[in-house]
């Protein structure tokens, strides 16, 4: 009986095993697809003009009097939409013909309605918005610490968008690139697809984080650098080991998002970035200017400027407005709607 029993579990473990390879090898022929169709340069050649031009156009100001659109309710088609509107819209950003890579927080894949993961369905509708305003091409692009969480996290329901798993990148695939006035001192791999899109959206989750205090669109970025070049579930620890804060100003210097989204239909609070607990906090916060964005939407969670460092240092820097008098908050009064989010145990 205990030789059957053996034999029954390592033929589990053999299928197991076959099943791992098997979705690595689905992962990396999707990622070839992906990067097949992206015409930018060879890994022989440096940055082109139009990459340099977007790291420049990074470190400046969007604009001295910024507008943060806000959307409230639970359905998601509804609230983005009326987010983004609220925002201005994205017309005047994404042109006719242009390639758009949307960039979810899939730290870990989660199903729909998740505090950890940000919603396929605010996806969907960004997507769609996008496709409305003319882009051609359109990749939601990620680089989880947990690899492929794709399919986990339920985006195989997405439609008319190509998904681009960007942790399995290695440097060939990348930019080797250090902003101007780094704060690191590093250079950092960058996908060229990433570097190389017209548009870059990024769509960020409402939640807290034991280091950064809260995750919302400028940390985002640490999602960007492959993890087979930064570490794995870890958490990218080499980019950890540069200094958080200025790590993920660096990488906003590298390319900060033309447009930048936040799901907080169902938030998390507690020991983010993954142990958090959910909060209806029933929200959705877009704007073209990431650090004023975060700057309302931590407001919005009970926190300060002064409480979250990256935030506070990326106004500094001037990549944007962290100076919540200056930014007109459009969709709701943001004194009346504010909640208490319980923040990380470390912090």
């Amino acid at each position: 009986m205990k030789k059957v029993k053996s034999i029954v579990i390592y033929a589990a473990l053999a299928i197991l095993c076959i099943i791992s390879v098997y979705s690595y090898i689905q992962s990396k022929n999707q990622t070839a697809r992906v990067l097949s169709n992206n015409s930018g340069e060879k890994s022989s050649s440096g940055p082109s003009q139009a990459v340099l031009d977007r790291m420049k156009k990074s470190t400046s100001i969007p604009s001295p009097t910024p507008v943060v659109g806000i959307g409230r309710g639970t359905d998601y088609k509804a609230v983005t939409t009326e987010a983004i509107e609220n925002a201005g819209g994205i017309r005047d950003i994404v042109k006719k013909g242009n390639t758009v890579i949307i960039k979810p927080n899939l730290i870990r894949g989660e199903k729909a309605g998740s505090p950890v993961s940000t919603d396929y369905r605010m996806i969907q509708i960004i997507a769609d918005l996008a496709k409305e305003a003319g882009a051609s091409r359109i990749i939601v692009a990620e680089a989880s610490p947990a690899g492929d969480v794709f399919k986990n996290a339920e985006y195989d329901k997405l439609q008319g968008v190509e998904l681009l798993d960007m942790s399995v990148l290695n440097k060939e695939d990348c930019y080797f690139l250090k902003p101007d006035k780094s704060l690191t001192g590093q250079a950092i791999y960058i996908p060229k697809i990433y570097m190389d899109a017209d548009v870059v959206i990024t769509a960020a989750k409402l939640k807290t984080q034991y280091e950064a205090v809260v995750t919302l669109s400028l940390k985002n970025s640490i999602g960007v650098p492959p993890t087979a070049l930064y570490g794995s579930f870890s958490g990218k620890m080499t980019l950890h080991s540069y200094g958080l804060v200025n790590t993920i100003v660096d990488l906003n210097k590298i390319r900060k998002p033309d447009f930048s989204v936040i799901d907080g239909i169902v938030g998390g609070d507690g020991n983010g970035p993954i142990n958090v607990k959910p909060v209806n906090s029933n929200i959705i916060f877009a704007g073209v200017d990431p650090v004023a964005l975060d700057t309302v939407a931590l407001n919005f969670m009970g926190f300060t400027v002064d409480q979250v460092p990256h935030v506070q240092l990326a106004g500094n820097e001037g990549l944007g407005i962290s100076d919540l008098s200056k930014i007109t908050v459009k969709g709701a009064d943001l004194n009346s709607i504010k909640m208490k989010f319980k923040p990380a145990v470390s912090y």
